[in-house]
């Protein structure tokens, strides 16, 4: 017979060895069990990132031929007026604008000739202008470099100087020397399926 101490002597170690298995699930299975997920959980990221990048590494020369190409046609395009041949000569128009004011100088008046197919070149064609101003000749050698040496390409065809004639008035300073430029310049306008 079991004796009513013994019992409960018993009850007490199977409630204290169920606290210390608790207790040990609790402080050390769980938080390994905790690490485990988090580590799956790492490496099924770390996999589905290295599958995107063993993908674009797949792509890599084509995407780099892709780019290589598209340089190509930039480069082919760099130095070309854009649309219409009466848009190229607007643009035209509004960077001749901007160079002479920029360096000083007046500008009289623009024309606007009309466009003409480059033989050596099918789908180019010639936007060109016949420009009158009135610069300084330090403005003159500014202007004529930032158009020849800008984007778009502009080609100046004629070029005419002439000093205009000095009105001097009482004994003050000398005002430099302005002269009268008369000039063609060409911008080149590609075609768009060229």
């Amino acid at each position: 017979m079991l004796q009513p101490g013994s019992l409960l002597s018993r009850a007490l170690a199977l409630g204290l060895l169920g606290a210390v298995l608790i207790g040990a699930y609790v402080l050390v299975i769980a938080p390994v069990i905790g690490l485990y997920r988090e580590t799956d959980d790492a490496i099924e990221t770390a996999e589905t990132l290295l599958q995107r990048h063993r993908a674009l590494a797949a792509q890599r020369s084509e995407l780099s031929a892709r780019l290589d190409e598209e340089k190509e046609q930039a480069a082919a395009v760099a130095g070309y007026l854009e649309g219409s041949d009466a848009l190229a000569a607007a643009q035209l128009q509004d960077r001749v604008k901007g160079v002479v004011e920029a360096a000083g100088g007046e500008l009289r008046s623009t024309q606007i000739l009309p466009a003409e197919a480059v033989d050596a070149s099918p789908g180019t064609r010639r936007a060109t202008l016949r420009v009158q101003m009135v610069v300084a000749i330090d403005g003159l050698a500014e202007i004529l470099y930032d158009l020849e040496s800008g984007q778009p390409y502009v080609l100046i065809d004629e070029l005419a100087v002439r000093s205009q004639r000095e009105r001097r008035r009482g004994g003050g300073p000398e005002a430099p020397t302005l002269l009268d430029v008369s000039l063609q310049l060409s911008g080149f306008v590609r075609a768009a399926s060229v």
